[in-house]
């Protein structure tokens, strides 16, 4: 069962924050979630947090930003306390960037043996990898694997392209890589998949998409067998074959996140396999809703569902409670997080009317 929800919240004033830093909570046997400690942010917008059971500790990393913050945690209390930070690497120096962003780190996730913490430098073009020492602290980036953009001229600098995320498939050592082909630093529009070996990230595959689609985030079915894409300004859900022995895949599908007939501005945010592998979420900015569809058990194909309201504005992160039952959805221009029951049998969502308050809320985990 959750007992403890960690969330992240964006603070700055050039994002149009209003948030706070790390808000705790702790979560009783009826799913009423009780406000127990606030974190102030080590840098500004504590923007993604990965949590660590093994060592009962918190990585968060700081949107537009360079540092990751590292916070232990009471497995009893749930509280936190801040332990140290480190470098998320070297910042980008090319001249197409704003120097505002810093290395912009979005994403983290633990390598499956939990020896590294890979991180997602968007605005540096690289996924990091640190190493943990025998204390549990991190280590500066020992290797940096650089997504490369268009080929540059021979006097230009190096082209980049922005990672947006990095989900390991189940069981394995291969991770996609949702991959953005922003204009600065002439960047290419892909999901990756890279294998984690002796250390570092390797490149094995990858899928081209079109210009300007903004492959955003991923997510695997619980079998392994098919990936899936959401793309943040095309707003398309994409399906992907993959093979679990050679990390190869193919592209086989691509939808609409959204209704037909909607014409309005749309960012396309997050994308949620349910556990039971037979639904999956798309978080829609602009249309706030959750789009919903069904999975074919045979292919992995998807078949749209519907659409629900969000209960709030701009759902940039969605996520499943452990065990299948409740959907949340954090609503960050409306400041709030949105409780959803899940039914189990169709994959519809139901508004409980059970709302949150946490200022621009931006990622939620939870623990034990």
């Amino acid at each position: 069962m959750d007992k403890f929800a960690y969330v992240g919240c964006r603070t700055s004033e050039w994002r149009g924050a209003r948030g706070k830093g790390i808000e705790v909570y702790r979560i009783d046997e009826s799913g009423n979630w009780h406000h127990i400690q606030r974190v102030a942010s080590v840098q500004e917008n504590p923007s993604w947090i990965t949590l660590d059971e093994k060592r009962d500790r918190l990585y968060v990393l700081h949107g537009d930003g360079n540092q990751v913050a590292i916070f232990a945690r009471d497995p009893i209390s749930g509280m936190l306390t801040f332990l140290s930070e480190q470098t998320t690497g070297p910042q980008n120096l090319h001249p197409d960037l704003d120097p505002l962003r810093r290395n912009n780190p979005v994403h983290a996730a633990l390598t499956p043996d939990r020896g590294h913490l890979l991180i997602a430098n968007h605005e540096g073009g690289n996924v990091a990898a640190l190493a943990f020492t025998d204390e549990g602290m991190l280590l500066p980036p020992g290797h940096l694997a650089r997504v490369e953009g268009h080929v540059a001229a021979a006097e230009a600098p190096a082209s980049l392209s922005r990672p947006h995320e990095i989900i390991f498939a189940p069981g394995s050592d291969y991770f996609a890589l949702p991959v953005q082909g922003r204009q600065a630093g002439n960047g290419i529009d892909r999901v990756c998949i890279y294998q984690w070996r002796d250390g570092q990230s390797l490149l094995k595959d990858e899928v081209l998409l079109p210009g300007g689609s903004w492959p955003r985030h991923v997510d695997f079915h619980p079998q392994g067998r098919w990936l899936y894409g959401l793309s943040e300004l095309s707003n398309t859900v994409t399906v992907f074959d993959f093979e679990r022995e050679t990390g190869h895949i193919a592209l086989k599908q691509t939808l609409s996140s959204l209704p037909e007939g909607f014409a309005e501005r749309n960012d396309a945010s997050e994308i949620e396999v349910h556990p039971s592998g037979r639904f999956l979420y798309a978080a829609n900015r602009g249309h706030n809703s959750i789009a919903i569809f069904h999975i074919d058990p045979h292919d992995g194909r998807l078949t749209s569902a519907g659409w629900v309201y969000c209960g709030g504005k701009t759902p940039r992160f969605t996520t499943i409670s452990r065990d299948g039952k409740r959907f949340y959805s954090a609503n960050e221009d409306s400041d709030s997080i949105r409780i959803f029951d899940i039914n189990g049998e169709t994959g519809m969502l139901t508004d409980t009317g059970k709302e949150i308050f946490a200022a621009s809320p931006t990622c939620i985990v939870f623990a034990g």
